[in-house]
């Protein structure tokens, strides 16, 4: 059974906007705290900042986030949500995938995932750790995950898979901690064909996938004699 991880008081926001006009608000604090982080970074960002470049009091902002923690929470939780959104779309598209077709999809999501806004997700994913937000960008792997072996189930007969909840954890997390790596210290590998041949070469390995006969792939250039 999972458990929910509680995010600390000070870290929530104090009331959920209900009005239109508070959504929109509420809406444009984070945009701003996005904005902000991106430009002057976790250190130099204040409530006063983030309420002055969006055109509210601070009053209005603590009616809603008690303390810039609270704001990079309600980031965390958009980003997530619109992760999650992408993934329920990974799930609808596999459908009959083929073995080379569904692997295919899951590297790519994951690549696309970490590419799509990159510039604030790497922000963002320095400060997890110090926030103490893991948790929700690890249900977004979960869910991705559980799509991975719903997929494996199906195509188990094709696959060395003993456990397919475990198998696709663990290549899950494996594909997880190399695109971020990837974001925090080689951001050019996103957009590498040659990066995603691997991560592909590497799911098909651990799910026992045969590599093409080496007839049929691309034969090595030759180095031209002078």
């Amino acid at each position: 059974m999972r458990t929910k991880t509680r995010s600390p008081r000070r870290d929530g926001a104090r009331k959920q906007p209900s009005q239109v006009r508070s959504k929109a608000l509420v809406d444009a604090l984070i945009q701003t705290t996005a904005r902000v982080l991106l430009r002057d970074g976790w250190q130099a960002m204040t409530t006063n900042q983030i309420a002055r470049e969006a055109g509210v009091s601070v009053g209005s902002l603590y009616q809603y986030f008690p303390n810039k923690e609270a704001l990079l929470l309600a980031l965390v939780e958009r980003i997530a949500d619109e992760m999650t959104a992408r993934l329920i779309e990974v799930g609808t598209a596999l459908g009959d995938a083929t073995v080379d077709e569904g692997i295919t999809t899951f590297v790519r999501a994951a690549l696309d995932l970490s590419r799509r806004d990159a510039p604030l997700y790497r922000a963002v994913l320095i400060e997890l750790p110090r926030q103490g937000t893991l948790e929700l960008f690890a249900r977004v792997n979960r869910r991705l995950a559980d799509a991975l072996a719903d997929w494996l189930v199906v195509r188990r007969d094709e696959l060395d898979v003993a456990d397919p909840s475990l198998t696709a954890h663990i290549l899950i997390t494996s594909i997880d901690a190399l695109t971020d790596h990837a974001l925090l210290f080689q951001p050019e590998l996103l957009d590498s064909p040659r990066f995603e041949r691997e991560l592909r070469a590497l799911m098909a390995g651990y799910l026992g996938v045969r590599r093409a006969p080496a007839a049929q792939r691309s034969p090595p250039r030759r180095r031209r004699t002078t």
